[in-house]
């Protein structure tokens, strides 16, 4: 059984297309071949100068950027993390999102390259800054090699050192043959192009319908002397755009519709912008203000958008755990392991949706086993509530029971228990259940009324109609009239007990 070759067999070497003695790669980019020329990647630049793209392409980074990150050491060995530890503290000193935002240059242009500048601070090698530089500084060689353009060597470049410099790359395509990587700068071009062309037009339409045209003429044959003082004449009125004809010469402008064709510009601009959104964040209603969809359409598309994002954040980690976090431990810490470092993307929990599903558990006879599970999940501080005693006797007949033992309750409290109850008292005791009484029938009457209209309601607010209509639906003439008879009654059995020197109402 052979042994399985090691070495690269299909390498740019062998690369028929690639010529035979050029040791400085060219992008494979088509866009960059066709309109790059001398300015190379900075082509891509012009791409940024249109708002919409320069939003999305902000929106994409400040994905990434806006992720809280942690260093995770290799394991949970002591050097691992003490190595982990001093990553951590060297990325917080060099602004770990900036860098992480200037390396992101790499989804539009292809590649990025950051140089580190390293001091030895207490005996500790240290990245004390990393400077993310221009493409166009760089070359790369038949080998994938970075080379340094120089103005000693500008066309081949020098070797860089190792461990200097970091490179991030992002493709496009579906092969690993392109060092310098193939951007969205290649899918982005032409939308942004067409768009300026577009605007050009536009601006040029909307100019010229939006002011007149003077049409000077004379009698007779074309006549240039005439026609050269009429010219300046007009132009003397400080109007650019002006006609000067003979009166037996017609002249008929194509007059465009819709105010110049701004309509057709407007929509051939925004279906541009929305080409640029579908390349760079995968969807357009985050970003299209004219588009409508559906509450759940919307939560799919921003899960699409950070489905990318978090697919840019771990490349950019695996670039930086290959290079930058690399070496910082194996100059400082040789027998540790490398750490990881990563973005969260996890969403908040939705607090709702515990909820219901803490009361079904709590409603099939289950409760948490640590006491502070309430107060650590939902925040703030509790204490379990004690729980209510619930008579299931009619809520009718609670009232009712409730009533009299406040009554009761009331007597008490205003009346001397060593004191015989008065005339008055037993007066007033049987006054009060004659009313109660004959009052019954109305109010029980009253509350099935309302009980129905709560039976039938189909929502709160056709509940409070209900009610709303029942009130003056209602009689109330004959508890009423009951209740003036018994206020009546109640006035003259307190007139005649003063009169007969009842001591229940003497000062």
């Amino acid at each position: 059984m052979k042994k399985p070759e090691k070495r690269e067999i299909a390498s740019l070497r062998s690369d028929p297309a690639i010529p035979l003695y050029q040791d400085a790669l060219t992008p494979s980019d088509e866009t960059l071949k066709m309109r790059g020329g001398s300015k190379g990647h900075a082509i891509y630049d012009e791409i940024k100068r249109d708002p919409h793209a320069f939003a999305i392409l902000q929106k994409r980074k400040l994905e990434v950027t806006s992720r809280e990150w942690s260093v995770e050491p290799a394991s949970e060995s002591g050097p691992d993390k003490t190595a982990a530890e001093e990553v951590e503290r060297q990325l917080k000193a060099i602004n770990f999102d900036q860098l992480t935002g200037g390396l992101m240059g790499a989804v539009l242009k292809g590649f990025a390259v950051a140089e580190i500048l390293w001091e030895r601070v207490d005996g500790v090698w240290t990245a004390a800054a990393v400077k993310v530089k221009k493409q166009r500084r760089f070359r790369f060689n038949i080998e994938g090699e970075l080379r340094l353009l120089t103005r000693e060597n500008m066309n081949d470049g020098i070797p860089v050192r190792d461990r200097k410099f970091i490179i991030h790359r992002h493709s496009i395509d579906d092969d690993d043959d392109d060092p310098y990587g193939v951007g969205l700068g290649s899918v982005l071009f032409w939308p942004a192009w067409f768009k300026r062309q577009a605007l050009s037009h536009w601006l040029r339409g909307t100019e010229k319908h939006a002011t007149p045209t003077t049409v000077a003429t004379y009698q007779g044959a074309y006549d240039k002397k005439r026609s050269d003082e009429l010219g300046a004449a007009l132009q003397s009125m400080a109007n650019d755009t002006a006609l000067i004809i003979p009166e037996n010469v017609t002249v008929a402008l194509l007059e465009a519709t819709k105010g110049g064709g701004g309509n057709l510009f407007e929509s051939l601009n925004r279906y541009l912008d929305e080409l640029m959104s579908e390349a760079v964040l995968g969807e357009t209603l985050t970003t299209n203000s004219g588009e409508r969809g559906a509450r759940s359409l919307g939560e799919i598309h921003n899960e699409i958008r950070i489905a990318i994002a978090k697919a840019d954040s771990d490349l950019l980690s695996q670039t930086l755990k290959g290079s930058l976090v690399k070496w910082i431990v194996e100059l400082n810490f040789p027998s540790a392991g490398i750490p990881d470092v990563w973005r969260d993307f996890s969403e908040p929990e939705d607090l709702n949706q515990r909820v219901s599903r803490d009361k079904t558990l709590h409603d099939m006879g289950y409760r948490p086993a640590d006491p502070t599970y309430v107060s650590d999940t939902y925040g703030g501080d509790w204490i379990e509530a004690k729980p209510l005693k619930v008579d299931n006797a009619d809520p009718l007949a609670q009232a009712k029971t409730g009533a009299k033992d406040a009554k009761v309750a009331l007597k008490a409290l205003f009346t001397d228990p060593s004191e015989p109850e008065s005339e008055s008292d037993k007066a007033t005791e049987a006054l009060t259940g004659q009313v109660e009484q004959l009052a019954a029938p109305h109010i029980d009457a009253m509350i099935d009324a309302v009980r129905q209209e709560v039976k039938i309601a189909t929502s709160f607010d056709d509940l409070v109609e209900r009610l709303a209509r029942l009130t003056s639906e209602i009689g109330i003439d004959d508890l009423a009239g009951l209740m003036e008879k018994a206020i009546s009654v109640a006035a003259l059995e307190g007139t005649a007990s003063a009169q007969s020197g009842d001591p229940a109402y003497e000062g």
